[in-house]
């Protein structure tokens, strides 16, 4: 008896924890609409899981079908809660992504997006899918065609090379500007203390 309650708790803990996406259709021409852009292609590189649960898996695109992107696209996904999407460099995946904010797109476990496997009977997105990678690959090509990719323009890539940065001075540059705040507060003293 103890064990059947174990076990039925045991159970109960793991389903709780469990992630539940709701049943997708297969891709059709109605249900793609619903993401901004469409692309086959293969992973660079993956960054590490931050402490919100976010990372980053940076792609090479092959094929565009839909959506305005350049050629390589850092996708956002979730690294860290029960719905975790799991990518490795070298990978090759047919994504489905939405912008989460303006030039940042996500994945989520829950869409469409599905991994090519070496072994065609290790697919599991094919049940789901009703139909086989290449398969699908061939649908979207149909359906959309292949688009262009933007070209980067200067602006994107001094963006890019620059990126967001925190740069602090070296301990000399501390020491200067605190000489000069020091000198510039004791000239406004000086100049303001004689009127």
């Amino acid at each position: 008896m103890k064990k059947l309650l174990l076990s039925y708790f045991l159970l109960t803990a793991c389903l709780s924890f469990a992630c539940e996406c709701p049943p997708l259709a297969p891709v059709s021409l109605t249900n793609v609409q619903a993401y901004d852009v469409i692309f086959y292609g293969s992973v660079d590189s993956v960054s590490a899981c931050d402490p919100k649960g976010k990372a980053i898996a940076y792609f090479t695109i092959t094929e565009l079908y839909k959506g305005n992107v350049v050629k390589h696209v850092p996708l956002n996904f979730d690294c860290a809660s029960e719905c975790l999407m799991s990518f490795a460099k070298g990978e090759q995946w047919l994504v489905y992504a939405k912008y989460e904010k303006f030039d940042f797109l996500k994945v989520t476990l829950c869409d469409h997006s599905r991994k090519k496997f070496r072994d065609a009977t290790q697919d599991i997105y094919q049940f789901a899918a009703g139909r086989t990678f290449e398969d699908e690959k061939l649908f979207l090509n149909k359906s959309f065609g292949l688009q262009q990719f933007i070209q980067e323009n200067s602006l994107n890539k001094q963006q890019n090379e620059l990126g967001p940065k925190n740069q602090q001075p070296t301990a000399w540059g501390k020491v200067i500007l605190l000489f000069v705040s020091l000198t510039a507060m004791g000239l406004v003293y000086f100049f303001t203390r004689k009127k």
